[in-house]
């Protein structure tokens, strides 16, 4: 079973609820053990514990295959370059942190910082922080290149792509269309928007398939919201995972911590939500 999370931004508590959650022995007996840990990115900025994340992630990764992909906000600090949402507290405490923290960052033979796409050829999944479509694919109509990046990219709301201050926002078409250049029957996971989202495409049909109603378990004293859907071997999904870490929340308000499991046998995506 695959543990998935996204946008931790530098929360520890919100990392050790979801942990805790999956780590439970009720919630072993239900879904099985983890066998790999796969991070959406955006595990800095925000919130008030970075060093403390990334060495939960180092300790994780002594045990667990773990899987990172860049978010835009890893890119902003590491690259040095100005994101909004961080408060005087996050930056001072990001500030503290050490080449030997920065290190889980797998530094490129280019000088640049981790993969922005990870392809999983063997479970065929495409893992992505923002969208996965190849930048050099998309017409500019903005002058920053890097709000292209796969890092950036955003599933559009309206019926149209378009490039915007927050990145370039792609439909669902597209997402599939990248997929398909990779294999067939396939599932992309991304985060980045802070919102959960389940799109499927069955043949030349993209149909929204994320639903209101939902199941409520309750696991380590946490009731969880629970959206289950089983993978069609025919059809191809996208699942966007939800905010990780509640300090992330773009305006300061409430926010709860989100995260996914991808079971392989039969193959199911199940999105969580903690209350």
């Amino acid at each position: 079973m695959d543990l998935v999370f996204s946008d931790i931004h530098a929360d520890i508590e919100g990392l050790e609820t979801i942990l805790s959650v999956a780590f439970s022995s009720k919630f072993e007996d239900r879904y099985g053990k983890v066998d790999r840990i796969i991070n959406l990115g955006d595990l800095l900025e925000r919130g008030t514990s970075p060093k403390e994340v990334i060495q939960k992630m180092k300790e994780l990764s002594n045990s667990y295959q773990v899987i990172s992909v860049m978010g835009n906000h890893d890119e902003g600090f590491l690259y040095k370059r100005f994101l909004s949402g961080s408060s005087h507290a996050s930056i001072k405490a990001h500030d503290l942190l050490s080449d030997q923290d920065i290190e889980f960052f797998k530094k490129n033979k280019d000088g640049t910082y981790g993969d922005q796409l990870v392809v999983d050829e063997k479970n065929r999944m495409l893992y992505v922080h923002g969208g996965p479509i190849n930048p050099e694919k998309i017409t500019k109509h903005g002058d920053d290149p890097w709000l292209y990046q796969r890092t950036w990219q955003r599933l559009s709301e309206e019926d149209s792509e378009f490039y915007s201050y927050y990145g370039y926002h792609y439909k669902p078409a597209s997402a599939f269309n990248e997929g398909k250049s990779y294999f067939d029957g396939f599932i992309i996971l991304c985060g980045h928007q802070h919102v959960e989202a389940a799109i499927k495409q069955h043949k030349n049909q993209i149909t929204n398939i994320w639903s209101f109603s939902h199941q409520r378990e309750e696991y380590s004293s946490h009731i969880l919201k629970k959206h289950e859907f089983l993978i069609e071997q025919d059809s191809n999904y996208l699942f966007r995972v939800g905010l990780g870490g509640p300090q992330g929340h773009h305006n300061g308000g409430f926010a709860n911590p989100h995260f996914a499991i991808i079971e392989h046998d039969p193959k199911k995506a199940t999105l969580f939500e903690i209350e």
